[in-house]
């Protein structure tokens, strides 16, 4: 007898030891488990085929590590002008001595012309060293004139140093590569 629900058997079929159809509720759930246990063993490999990749040059990394540090200077900063942080004085002038700071160190770390999967540097930063340096001085200048001393100051003076930012990385910046499926 299989069991199922009709108007006299309203109970859900429960699965009694010794019963032959035990075996047919015993299948979905091991399909279940099964589907279950290899769903995990693909994250766990995909987890250590990432773990895997090379890590990037040491020079890479520290230009990774100086744009990261102006992305979240910037960050803050922008925040203070869309009022989504409040304006903090002694915060905006940490992020501008931060910017002042990386700004200034551009072309030390980009004067090895080394590049790996993980960088986005376009080889033109090499083979027009000087116009890059020019944008890297304009990137500084931009953050030496931010006007910390109030919102409204920092909202006049912000867009000057994103410009900056944005002018170097149309010619110099690769776009990040993304995964395709196709």
């Amino acid at each position: 007898m299989t069991p199922h629900l009709t108007r006299e058997n309203t109970q859900p079929a429960r699965a009694v030891a010794g019963n032959p159809n035990n075996c047919q509720l015993m299948i979905p759930m091991f399909a279940i488990m099964s589907g279950l246990l290899l769903m995990a063993v693909f994250l766990l490999l995909a987890g250590r085929v990432e773990a895997e990749s090379p890590p990037p040059n040491k020079y890479v990394a520290q230009r990774i590590a100086l744009m990261s540090s102006q992305k979240k200077a910037l960050q803050d900063l922008t925040a203070m002008t869309r009022d989504y942080i409040a304006f903090d004085r002694s915060s905006a002038r940490a992020a501008r001595r931060a910017l002042i700071r990386s700004t200034r160190r551009i072309p030390r770390h980009f004067r090895r012309d080394v590049t790996d999967l993980s960088s986005h540097a376009r080889g033109g930063i090499w083979t027009n060293w000087a116009d890059f340096k020019r944008h890297a001085d304009a990137a500084e200048k931009a953050a030496h004139a931010l006007n910390i001393r109030s919102a409204s100051g920092l909202r006049r003076s912000l867009p000057r140093l994103i410009s900056a930012c944005h002018n170097c990385h149309q010619i110099y910046r690769d776009t990040p590569r993304e995964f395709t499926t196709h």
